[in-house]
């Protein structure tokens, strides 16, 4: 399959639409968080001011689409779950993350994504909705046709099964998940307009190395990242004191003025003297 074929995503206005006000959550955490597996990435985050995007590979066979099995396309995932039920999520995607207001998220449209339920009617239209756009003559489509076959497209990248398998980024291993479980929200940038393509299809997808190569090549790059002040940072997730000390000792490399030192390290959480409080 052609991934030029279907290349437009709902792009962001230059002049973005942003609300006034904000309605806090009573069920769900009132905070955005991003997690990762490696120290270094939450301190160069930090120091840049910025989180970039990343390929994901999903597996979207649920959608069970004619000889479509795979997607990858850029993105950064965030959760929203309370920190007193936030272990089971670090078990998976690592210890080390970053927190930022929901209403700082929203107004930079992060979104949160939808659960399929494979046996839907949702997920039977969806089907055979994008398999009768992947069949249409590109020659002859009008603007209108164009435009809806790139919105399927940004409808599916926010879409995931209800459950599935995948690998859990501590241990490595294939496991059982119910991916509702992640409360997952999810930014995706245009990366084509930084001479990136959107999307892969199956036999287009890179092997893990390629797709890894093209993340890293995205890194720093202000346009498609997500840009922050450290007055947006609510928390500093680290795993053990030794990471705070590395950690405290890069911020002191950093030019800072005592104020902003302190401001960031009043921020940072150590996971395992914490988490029995929570």
């Amino acid at each position: 399959m052609d991934n030029k074929r279907i290349v437009s995503v709902g792009k962001a206005s230059a002049k973005s639409e942003k609300t006034s006000t904000h309605i806090p959550s009573k069920i769900q955490a009132d905070t955005l968080f991003t997690f990762t597996t490696e120290l270094d990435h939450i301190v160069a985050y930090i120091k840049n001011k910025m989180v970039p995007p990343r390929y994901c590979e999903e597996d979207i066979r649920y959608l069970k689409i004619p000889h479509l099995k795979k997607i990858a396309y850029p993105m950064k995932c965030f959760c929203d779950i309370n920190l007193h039920r936030i272990e089971e999520h670090l078990q998976w995607y690592g210890y080390y993350g970053l927190a930022f207001t929901k209403y700082w998220g929203m107004q930079r449209q992060i979104q949160p994504i939808q659960y399929i339920n494979p046996n839907s009617e949702l997920r039977k239209d969806f089907t055979t909705a994008f398999s009768a756009a992947l069949k249409s003559d590109v020659r002859k489509e009008s603007k209108i046709q164009f435009k809806m076959k790139s919105f399927l497209l940004h409808e599916m990248m926010y879409y995931k099964p209800y459950e599935g398998k995948m690998k859990n980024r501590n241990t490595g291993k294939i496991e059982k998940k119910c991916f509702t479980d992640e409360c997952e929200w999810r930014f995706i940038p245009d990366v084509t307009r930084a001479g990136f393509e959107q999307v892969y299809f199956d036999e287009n997808i890179l092997n893990a190395g390629g797709l890894n190569d093209l993340s890293n090549a995205m890194s720093g790059l202000q346009e498609i990242s997500l840009n922050f002040d450290y007055a947006d940072l609510k928390y500093i997730i680290v795993k053990t004191l030794s990471d705070f000390d590395i950690l405290a000792e890069q911020i002191m490399t950093w030019g800072l003025d005592k104020s902003g030192e302190y401001q960031l390290l009043s921020k940072v959480i150590i996971w395992d003297n914490s988490k029995g409080d929570f």
